[in-house]
């Protein structure tokens, strides 16, 4: 598959640095990256999940309260990668998001690397569309679901001439999640997605479309 990359920092403060590697997909041959990092980090995460998610055999003595740790992990991304269809006006955005760290070392601790990738469909047949600005926020609770203060600032990727995303033209970036307070239990990742759309050759004004979406991840505990 032909492409060309680009990489830029993301702004973090105190509690949590991230920091965002992009790259523009093009149509062609060959295996998408997140097959094959998804299928990586699947297999690699794959004994672990299926303990933590297998079913207790009931036993004629008293339930004994599961330990935090048998908790799955993972979350919206414990299969290794999960697709989204999002709207943006008149367009369908497919965006595939994957992680090259198993998510058994998602821990709060880690970097933890988040990629995505960004296609389109629908608007107008004659449209151009590009991807203008890619940003994730992020924010944590604890494992009763309170909020885990952490002052950081979205880290995100922008271009005033965008990317070329008509199907099959795809964008993709990977958004680097830095450490997160010890006592984080999940994390939920904001995903903003600005993209341009002009019609081509009428001279017809350019719209400017918003899609968002969130993730929610278990993390895992160190040790």
């Amino acid at each position: 598959m032909a492409g060309n990359g680009k990489a830029a920092a993301g702004r973090g403060a105190a509690g949590t640095a991230l920091v965002v590697v992009t790259g523009l997909l093009l149509s062609g041959c060959g295996t998408p990256p997140w097959e094959t990092a998804a299928s990586a980090s699947a297999s690699a995460s794959a004994s672990a999940s299926a303990s933590a998610r297998s079913t207790p055999q009931r036993s004629s003595g008293s339930a004994t309260p599961a330990p935090p740790e048998s908790v799955a992990v993972g979350g919206d991304l414990a299969a290794g990668a999960v697709s989204r269809t999002l709207t943006a006006g008149d367009l369908s955005v497919d965006v595939r998001y994957w992680s090259t760290l198993p998510m058994d070392e998602w821990t709060p601790g880690a970097d933890k690397p988040l990629s995505m990738s960004v296609t389109t469909r629908g608007g107008g047949s004659d449209s151009e569309v590009r991807l203008v600005r890619a940003a994730v926020a992020v924010s944590y609770r604890d494992g009763s679901g309170a909020d885990v203060t952490a002052a950081a600032s979205p880290a995100e990727q922008s271009d005033s001439q965008g990317y070329a995303v008509v199907t099959p033209q795809s964008w993709s970036g990977t958004f680097v999640l830095g450490a997160a307070p010890e006592r984080a239990a999940r994390l939920r990742a904001v995903v903003t997605l600005v993209l341009t759309e002009t019609p081509v050759g009428t001279g017809g004004a350019t719209a400017q479309q918003t899609a968002t979406d969130t993730l929610s991840v278990d993390l895992a505990r160190a040790g």
